[in-house]
């Protein structure tokens, strides 16, 4: 059941992909390329919105399987879940849209596009108080901390930021996409451990739609996924820690998106206060290509770095 579920994402997303790039270059409504940092000119033209694509595949196909009504758990988890990737989805996609309409690189205003992710972040924070989520944090090495009402502030640092880390890392062809399959394929294996198959599900529906993406998102992109995609997820990664009570994995599974944020508040705040760039430029994943790597070989070499902090979160988190 689960390679058809798998199975079942990436042929619909692989299937619908062409047609969304077909309709998107007609409309002319296509990314707007930045004109700081790493000449990207040549991918001006490309369309933008592909998050669109696998996240409303995913959704759909998730509350059509039988099993996420098996039982309150199960239909808990999944609107947590999907409540939480498809809002900062729904975020992302009003943010790619601005951009596109007004043919700039920024789109949503920082202060409006904050209290939508707030929002969002509450509504979750509510799902999962009705799964009983304790307010607590397990710590490897220190055993369990609880934060009481400090924990709610907690989880909407967590959602917020984590949803940015991923959009901050979605920067070349490919990236992003394959650094979530390794990521989400992590949580797939925690969930497994712990018998919670309807996370188990999503997963592997999600992951064979972001398969059928990456088919069309690969250098050379044929289709970006956008803040659609980059800000559902890492909201999901961020709501699946929680889940799982292992909040503190995702810095370890996501190790390469906290070095990407990292990279920007570290360059910004010497920049500002020294006038001094530590990197040739941020995020980091930029600074290999002033090295004249191709994107290809940044991807290989951050997924096989994702892999391995993956591998070592899984281990510590066992």
């Amino acid at each position: 059941m689960l390679v058809l579920e798998f199975l079942l994402g990436m042929v619909l997303t692989a299937i619908a992909m062409p047609t969304v790039i077909k309709k998107l270059k007609a409309s002319k409504e296509q990314a707007v390329i930045r004109v700081l940092g790493p000449d990207h000119q040549q991918k001006a033209g490309t369309p933008s919105l592909g998050g669109a694509v696998f996240g409303l595949v995913t959704v759909v196909i998730v509350f059509c399987l039988p099993s996420t009504y098996q039982n309150h758990h199960s239909l808990t988890t999944i609107l947590a879940l999907s409540v939480g990737f498809a809002s900062y989805g729904v975020i992302g996609a009003v943010d790619d849209v601005l951009k596109l309409i007004h043919h700039a690189t920024d789109g949503f205003a920082f202060k409006p596009k904050l209290a939508a992710q707030t929002v969002s972040a509450v509504v979750v924070m509510f799902l999962l108080w009705a799964m009983h989520v304790p307010a607590e944090l397990n710590l490897p090495f220190f055993g369990v901390v609880h934060l009481g009402f400090f924990y709610v502030i907690f989880l909407w640092f967590w959602l917020v930021g984590w949803s940015n880390a991923t959009n901050l890392t979605d920067g070349l062809d490919g990236l992003l996409t394959g650094l979530a399959l390794i990521a989400y394929g992590a949580y797939t294996l925690m969930a497994v451990r712990v018998e919670n198959w309807a996370m188990v599900s999503f997963n592997f529906v999600l992951m064979g739609s972001l398969v059928g993406f990456l088919l069309f998102n690969k250098p050379k992109a044929k289709i970006f996924m956008g803040d659609c995609g980059s800000l559902a997820i890492g909201a999901g990664l961020a709501v699946e820690s929680i889940q799982l009570h292992a909040v503190v994995s995702l810095l370890i599974i996501g190790l390469v998106f906290v070095i990407e944020t990292l990279s920007v508040i570290i360059q910004t705040i010497s920049y500002h206060f020294f006038k001094v760039r530590v990197f040739p430029m941020a995020p980091i994943h930029h600074s290999f290509e002033k090295f004249g790597w191709t994107e290809w070989q940044i991807d290989a070499a951050f997924w096989t770095f994702g892999l391995l902090s993956a591998a070592f979160g899984l281990w510590l988190f066992q």
